[in-house]
């Protein structure tokens, strides 16, 4: 069924995200995780030492759920939780070095991801698509 070109732009957006999804699963897949937690695992990477309630800001979980996600890292042995040293009832949040690896590994996913997305555009086309999908990002009301 042809609905006209009204939805046009959201739903190549949904069609890229849909694939994406789909390759990002299927390698983190490989590796044991899942997206939230190398979502997780990236984020402890960019913020050592973080809490746990920024993590869940950032994932936009529950802290139950967000719990849920670091208990699986910990038995992995790739996060680690430690009292701070200025309040004993927050714990901080660090990689252990198997969870250093796995970053990098993960990091490499996205990097070949972004080259896969961005393969037939040209540099300019690129740098047009990023500022427009800013413009967008920032002043859509949604």
């Amino acid at each position: 069924m042809d609905l006209g070109t009204e939805d046009e732009l959201i739903e190549q957006i949904f069609q890229i995200t849909r694939k994406e999804r789909q390759f990002i699963q299927q390698t983190l897949k490989q590796h044991g995780l899942n997206i939230m937690q190398a979502q997780a695992l990236n984020f402890i990477a960019q913020h050592p030492g973080a809490i746990q309630k920024k993590l869940s800001v950032y994932l936009g979980k529950s802290e139950a759920t967000t719990t849920n996600i670091i208990k699986i890292l910990e038995q992995r042995q790739l996060v680690v939780r430690r009292l701070a040293s200025n309040n004993e009832r927050q714990k901080q949040l660090y990689l252990l070095p198997d969870g250093q690896v796995l970053v990098q590994s993960v990091h490499k996913i996205f990097i070949d991801l972004e080259q896969r997305v961005s393969a037939p555009l040209t540099a300019t086309e690129k740098n047009t698509l990023l500022s427009l999908l800013h413009r967008i990002s920032e002043d859509a009301a949604f």
